[in-house]
């Protein structure tokens, strides 16, 4: 009895193991996703499309993106026939499958079989699903939003008490495709002197140069012949939350001191104060301290250039510091949203000194 117990466990732990090979194997032969930074592949029926619950879908992913001169949407959106969907599309970076139990056409019965008879039965018996994120669903580093509800109105009105977070999902990983694409190759040598001399880490991309170093404030920037990208830190003490009643003035207190022109005192680095493209400010975690988010345009003080920033203002308790750090760009009559991805993607890199450290930027 003894040995056959040994057995039966020997049988059952060589299935067990046979079947995490199979289930490895499977992963291996997954493609690697691939697809635009910030483009969407969207599985959703023809008409609901054309509807009420499409409108929504564009209300919140074909939105502009804050802060920038011109109209762009935050993302690109391809809309896919459910009947016409293949290896191709499900290799894409980013998919969005929308679906609701209301909807019996011959493209919403395709989405659903996506979909097992549980889940479906869940969604059926408890309203409060709406939404799933799978990673890595059909290819390797992908990311699958589904979508779903008993009904479309009910769909709708999830989606929009819900928008920051489904909008999040993509914008993150757009942000974590850019730093992919940016960070293959560093300025190590620069990252590593600013860490020695001020404390805090930053990942600097290569071709990226240091303009300007004081006590507290770094200046970094790429320059390229058809634009150019930039990106300051600042550090002062923390003494009150005055700084926060209105970030711009603190922001243009800020350029206007650390970034003049050297030659001609007179320019300097300030804000666009338009009505058109008023500045978005945000309350945020910034890796688990308390900091404003804000976007909006800057612009040379005699008007000859201006373009897109991003900015975060972030507060140090431990060592009653504030930071404020800034990505900004200038790229005339071009398109600039990637390019503001691409400083917000370093700025996410950055990381405040321990408690030892903090005197150094002050």
């Amino acid at each position: 009895m003894k040995s056959f117990i040994i057995f039966l466990f020997g049988v059952l732990l060589m299935v067990s193991s046979c079947q995490e090979a199979r289930n490895q194997m499977k992963e291996d032969l997954k493609p690697t996703a691939r697809g635009e930074v910030g483009e969407i592949i969207l599985i959703m029926d023809s008409t609901q499309w054309a509807g009420p619950l499409g409108e929504q879908v564009k209300s919140m992913y074909r939105a502009p993106m804050p802060g920038l001169p011109q109209a762009e949407p935050m993302f690109d959106i391809s809309k896919v026939n459910p009947l016409k969907i293949n290896d191709v599309f499900r290799s894409s970076t980013n998919m969005i499958f929308v679906m609701t139990l209301d909807s019996q056409t011959g493209q919403s019965e395709r989405i659903k079989e996506y979909f097992t008879n549980k889940s479906l039965k869940m969604i059926q018996s408890d309203s409060s699903l709406f939404m799933a994120v799978h990673r890595d669903e059909f290819a390797k580093g992908q990311i699958v939003l589904y979508l779903f509800s008993q009904t479309e109105d009910l769909l709708i009105k999830k989606m929009e008490e819900n928008r920051d977070q489904l909008i999040g999902i993509f914008e993150n990983s757009a942000i974590e495709n850019t730093k992919d694409k940016l960070f293959k190759s560093k300025e190590t040598a620069l990252m590593k002197a600013l860490k020695e001399d001020f404390g805090f880490e930053i990942s600097i991309p290569y071709g990226w140069d240091l303009a300007k170093q004081n006590k507290n404030f770094v200046w970094l920037r790429r320059l390229e012949p058809t634009f150019e990208q930039d990106i300051f830190i600042h550090s002062d003490l923390y003494t009150d939350q005055s700084i926060f009643e209105n970030i711009g003035a603190y922001r243009d207190r800020i350029t206007e001191t650390f970034l003049r022109d050297s030659e001609k005192p007179d320019k300097y680095i300030t804000r666009q104060l338009q009505e058109y493209v008023p500045m978005e400010t945000k309350q945020i975690s910034f890796k688990g301290r308390f900091a404003i988010e804000a976007r909006g345009l800057w612009k040379i003080s005699d008007n000859s250039g201006g373009g897109p920033f991003v900015s975060y203002t972030i507060v140090d308790e431990a060592n009653q510091r504030v930071y404020y750090i800034e990505g900004y760009v200038y790229s005339p009559g071009t398109n600039k949203k990637n390019l503001v991805r691409e400083v917000n993607a370093i700025l996410s890199t950055f990381s405040l000194p321990p408690a030892e450290n903090a005197a150094a930027m002050q």
